[in-house]
């Protein structure tokens, strides 16, 4: 069996994160230096990037994105000058979540999947560029095995199994990510029993540069670049992911019949960024998605080339683990010192003062209503519900 064969299987049947010790990658775009890349994007782009910037300093809750403002007119030069070569800073700045749509050819030449077992991915891939502390909140993606690449830095990751019972909600909304309430980015010191339970099921690493992580599907992680990271993702879409979308969908529905005729406000606190413009101008519309989706799940139709998981036994799979010529560590669970540790170290950013609590315009009963009809075994129940009454309007 070919290497890349063997590993796409490893992949798609793992039970735990795995990280791949300096993977023999050699795509073109990254060829030399991250200012090498940084110069080449300034010089080709139409446009200044679409940095975010967010307050160091903000600890009271998770630093949503919706908390994060736009810098003006910083090309990719300045990021470098502004927040990676000064060394007192204020916010951390990122770039992330970038489709190649926004990339410069030359920024993104060469970058292929096929190394992994997934070739003929076209352009279905994710730039993520920060600075140190730029981080995302913990959340788990609906959908996709997900494939990280290191390519610039180090970032760190704590990733929990799905299992894990952290605090989830839709609040922000963002199709395809369910978020949870705690904040690892600087615990409440108050709270920390609380946080302390969780870490006999945390898993870590500090990915470096060269090295690959595989997050398994619906993987909690919270994510934060320890020094300037530069990463590329792509996820693997499944099979098993089909059945999900109907899930999104009654979710949207639901997110979205709360903020119709709403303030922007409103809106903005309920709503990810990037979901702003997505809203449907009227029921009937998520209605028709909804019932085009139903269709392609009983047709089994899709675009893309989707994947089968576990697939093979654990015992196989071990067995291909160990044939298998590269380094791949499957990730066990880190010692409770040390995940207490982490915790410790990341508490002392909070600051109670300093980042009063966030403003809501909307009711902390509001709030947990929506997050209570949208709570993932909820959904499932609605779901399984649905598909009852068309299994009897069919007999």
């Amino acid at each position: 069996m070919a290497a890349n064969c063997k590993l796409r299987d490893l992949i798609l049947n793992t039970h735990v994160p795995l990280v791949l010790d300096q993977f023999p990658l050699e795509w073109e775009c990254f060829e030399g230096s991250l200012h090498d890349w940084c110069q080449r994007f300034d010089q080709e782009a139409s446009s200044f990037p679409d940095f975010e910037l967010m307050d160091l300093a903000d600890s009271s809750t998770p630093q949503w994105e919706r908390k994060r403002t736009k810098a003006s007119k910083l090309s990719m030069q300045q990021f470098l000058r502004e927040y990676v070569l000064t060394e007192e800073h204020t916010h951390w700045a990122a770039y992330q979540y970038k489709g190649a749509d926004v990339v410069p050819p030359s920024c993104r030449r060469g970058i292929d999947f096929s190394s992994f077992g997934f070739p003929d991915i076209g352009d279905d891939f994710r730039f993520w560029l920060g600075s140190e502390r730029a981080n995302t909140p913990c959340h788990y993606d609906t959908y996709g095995v997900n494939i990280v690449v290191q390519v610039h830095g180090s970032k760190s990751w704590l990733l929990f199994p799905p299992e894990t019972p952290l605090q989830s909600t839709r609040i922000p909304y963002e199709e395809s990510s369910v978020y949870c309430l705690e904040n690892f980015y600087a615990p409440d010191p108050a709270k920390m029993q609380s946080y302390e339970h969780l870490g006999r099921q945390a898993y870590h690493c500090n990915l470096q540069a060269g090295e690959v992580l595989i997050v398994p599907r619906n993987w909690w992680h919270y994510a934060e670049a320890m020094s300037t990271s530069l990463s590329v993702n792509y996820w693997v879409p499944l099979k098993a992911d089909m059945d999900l979308v109907l899930d999104e969908f009654l979710v949207m529905h639901i997110v979205e019949s709360f903020v119709k005729g709403e303030s922007d406000q409103i809106k903005q606190y309920l709503l990810n960024p990037n979901q702003m413009g997505n809203l449907s101008t009227k029921p009937s519309d998520l209605y028709a998605q909804f019932e085009q989706a139903v269709q392609n799940l009983e047709s089994s139709q899709n675009s893309r080339k989707l994947y089968d998981i576990d697939y093979i036994s654990q015992a196989d799979w071990k067995t291909l683990l160990n044939s298998i010529n590269l380094t791949v560590r499957p990730l066990e669970v880190m010692p409770h010192e040390e995940y207490k540790r982490l915790l410790s170290a990341n508490s002392k950013r909070f600051r109670k003062a300093a980042s009063p609590p966030e403003t809501t315009p909307i009711s902390s009963t509001w709030e947990l209503l929506v997050s209570s009809m949208c709570a993932p075994r909820v959904i499932a129940e609605m779901k399984r519900e649905f598909f009852r009454r068309l299994k009897s309007n069919s007999l």
